[in-house]
């Protein structure tokens, strides 16, 4: 069964976490007793959280090995992430990116929306939309830079991702018809055909 093990691992990599806690030697002091009088001779330790789970990876290398077998909508994913400023952000609208990146904009289009978009295994989106000339991609995937700068691009990243999806629900609002008006209508219709079907009889 390919996909139960599609699955599988996609959840094994969702749970594994994008950071670490790790002790760092800082130095010594010594604390007083206040009981005793003592000195205890004591360590300062300190708790950094760092990034887990990466991989460094020479994106020209890798664009590169994967020529051969890219197709275009991959080609674009690639070349987003070589534009990409030190927020995470390509501005830029679709018929610029189209332009300087050499592929077609009936491909962009398509590719940014599916980019934005959940996967079907409940994968996360690569990006979100900021607004019609901006696009910030998900640091969770993919970000150039500290652990800090990383932290907090993700939350402007959350925050974007929640306008974004209260965006889409405002349009799909505005464009859904009101049924109850049309089934108002009908039941209107329909009780006037029936009166004139038994005046006819």
């Amino acid at each position: 069964m390919p996909d139960e093990k599609a699955n599988k691992s996609i959840k094994k990599a969702r749970k594994q976490a994008s950071t670490a806690k790790k002790l760092k030697y800082v130095g010594h002091t010594e604390l007083l007793d206040t009981t005793t009088g003592e000195l205890i001779p004591m360590q300062i330790t300190q708790v950094e959280e760092r990034d887990f789970n990466f991989h460094k990876v020479w994106l020209r290398n890798l664009i590169m090995s994967f020529e051969d077998i890219s197709n275009q909508k991959l080609r674009l994913a690639f070349w987003i992430i070589e534009h990409l400023n030190k927020e995470n952000q390509l501005v830029m609208t679709q018929q610029t990116i189209a332009e300087k990146s050499g592929i077609s904009i009936g491909t962009v289009k398509e590719t940014m929306k599916r980019l934005q978009g959940k996967g079907e295994n409940g994968t996360m989106p690569f990006l979100v939309k900021i607004n019609s000339g901006a696009y910030q991609v998900n640091p969770d995937v993919i970000f150039k830079g500290s652990h800090g700068n990383r932290m907090g691009i993700i939350f402007d990243y959350k925050d974007n991702e929640l306008a974004s999806k209260k965006a889409i629900k405002a349009t799909e609002e505005e464009i859904e018809p009101d049924i109850d008006d049309d089934d108002e209508e009908n039941t209107a219709v329909n009780t006037a055909v029936s009166e004139l079907n038994k005046k006819e009889v």
